[in-house]
């Protein structure tokens, strides 16, 4: 315990902030009130500074021993990626095959760069269809092929790694075939996280607040619908009990799914998995929930994520609390994530991705580095980035008012900006999206949720019951909303939400015929940099849901399409 602001957990492959805790009660239907910082933390103080900087200011003690056996991951070129991009926006969704015929990697240039590979000494795996391609080598072979030399270090904090001194570009007989390379370092520069607060919502206070409360009564609570998780963290099977105790929830239905030679191992229990856990089975009690088991290792993330895809080939929901702020040198995992997430999108996942919660920037405090910069996770086109907010609650428990997410003394705050990678989608249009800020590419966050600690969640993680706040609650939330959704959408013989964005920015349009306006418009407040606006903005997105009228509204979306 430490009495500051502080982060929890693991590290791995990026830099995102998600929720601390705080042990404190909050009585369900009070209305809501910020209180002067009182915090408790559980797991880690903040963690590693940035790569680049730990190597700059850290010890290189020479080459990696040659015979080291490296785990690569790659991330091969689509075919046809603005038909792609087209066909998502329009709302179209393919099986694995269609997309592997129409859209996936050409199979003669994998074919060719597996021979280079081969050639070199490097052992590669990968399926028709499949975004990614698994590739095994020595440090020696790797360093000759990928003309880097890998050298082991020592950061300025003492951490023992691996990495090349320079960004590796992709090899020119890898060229037109592979976006990307994972693998070549072993830093843990991926942190889940979280801040702490003074009060913790219950599940029911949440689902009065978003209007989520008629859906339920109608008996929708997931059933039928699966969310995974990619964790880096172990959850606590008690602490899931507990919480299902205390709030009179069913227990929950919970598979871990591990694979420790591709997929590494988590670390001990830091707290982010039992919230996401919690949270999601909070709002929809009767989903499955499915955790994939990872290190931190951003080549073995990116395999267990390519493993949850290709076991639900027809669509599932993913809540994602990872990810690393985009600096230049990042472009080879955003290539990566990129390639998985549009396979994945096109065959009906909805992906839901924490925004971060450094505010406009990302990269801070883990390092020198205080530009404005947005999660490279949460800027991928194909994912449904989420934001942040303050919920107050009204004096009878609802909706009364939200404002961004931005403590600026703390430096905490629902994370967004513009990418420095992606061009915004042609979906991503509205009141709002075109602003002084904008210069063509992808922003975000979508949408947004209560993440403030100050209104956090009432969790329970590492032994005991406390408050937590962040995107990384926010995530989850809306993951579970999706499970509710999708089983009212299914329940009236329609298709499951999918890939949300298209349907969620035409919302926000308020097109003729629309049943109800999906959001609540967040116009107070700053991300620390962006301010809340009418229409969308970098801190809130659209907004947050109301979960009965986006109900409505998606089947108005699949009815009027059809």
């Amino acid at each position: 315990m430490i009495s500051v602001r502080s982060r929890i957990g693991v590290m791995g492959f990026g830099a995102l902030a998600l929720g601390a805790m705080a042990a404190c009660g909050y009585a369900a239907g009070s209305t809501s009130h910020r209180e002067a910082p009182h915090t408790r933390v559980i797991g880690r103080a903040p963690g590693h500074p940035l790569l680049a900087v730990a190597i700059a200011r850290g010890r290189d003690l020479g080459p990696l021993p040659a015979s080291t056996v490296l785990h690569l991951t790659l991330g091969l070129a689509g075919r046809d990626p603005a038909g792609l991009d087209a066909a998502l926006a329009a709302g179209e969704r393919f099986s694995p095959g269609v997309f592997a015929s129409r859209f996936g990697p050409n199979t003669a240039a994998v074919a060719q760069a597996r021979a280079a590979l081969a050639a070199a000494g490097i052992a590669s795996r990968w399926s028709p269809g499949e975004m990614t391609m698994s590739a095994t080598g020595s440090a020696a072979a790797v360093d000759t092929f990928f003309d880097v030399r890998i050298d082991r270090r020592v950061a300025p904090d003492g951490l023992r790694f691996f990495a090349p001194a320079r960004t590796m570009t992709v090899p020119a007989p890898l060229a037109g075939a592979v976006n990307g390379v994972t693998g070549l370092n072993d830093y843990p520069s991926t942190q889940v996280a979280a801040t702490a607060g003074n009060v913790g919502l219950t599940p029911h206070d949440m689902l009065d607040f978003y209007n989520g409360t008629s859906l339920r009564n109608a008996g929708m609570d997931g059933s039928g619908m699966t969310i995974v998780f990619i964790e880096i963290d172990r959850f606590d099977s008690q602490m899931l009990d507990a919480y299902a105790a205390k709030f009179n929830l069913p227990p929950f239905n919970v598979s871990v799914q591990r694979n420790s030679f591709s997929w590494g191992l988590p670390g001990s229990e830091q707290g982010e998995a039992d919230l996401d856990l919690e949270i999601a089975h909070g709002i929809a009690p009767g989903a499955k929930e499915v955790v994939y088991y990872a290190s931190g290792d951003s080549a073995k993330l990116a395999a267990a994520e390519a493993a949850a895809y290709q076991a639900f080939p027809q669509g599932a929901i993913e809540s994602k609390s990872l990810g690393a702020c985009e600096t230049p040198d990042a472009q080879n995992d955003a290539g990566v994530v990129n390639d998985q997430t549009s396979r994945a999108a096109a065959q009906g996942w909805s992906i839901f991705v924490a925004s971060g919660d450094r505010g406009a920037y990302g990269c801070v405090p883990d390092g020198d580095f205080n530009t404005l910069s947005p999660n490279l996770a949460a800027s991928v086109p194909d994912v449904t980035a989420v934001g942040g907010t303050y919920a107050l609650l009204s004096t009878a428990g609802g909706y009364f008012k939200e404002a961004a997410w931005g403590e600026p003394i703390e430096q905490w705050g629902s994370g967004g900006g513009v990418s420095i990678f992606w061009p915004r989608p042609s979906w991503q249009a509205g009141p709002g999206v075109r602003n002084q800020f904008s210069n063509g590419k992808r922003q975000t966050p979508d949408v947004s949720a209560n993440a403030d600690p100050e209104s956090g969640w009432d969790v329970f993680a590492a032994g005991m019951e406390v408050p937590v706040g962040g995107t990384s609650a926010a995530a989850p939330f809306w993951a579970a909303v999706t499970a509710l959704i999708d089983q009212d959408l299914t329940s009236k013989g329609l298709r499951p939400v999918g890939f949300a964005n298209p349907a969620l920015y035409q919302f926000a349009q308020n097109p003729s015929g629309l049943p109800s306006p999906a959001f609540h418009d967040v116009t107070l407040g700053t991300d620390l940099y962006y301010p809340a606006t009418p229409g969308w903005d970098f801190g809130t997105g659209l907004g947050t849901p109301d979960i009965a009228a986006l109900a409505a509204d998606f089947e108005w979306f699949q009815r009027s399409r059809s």
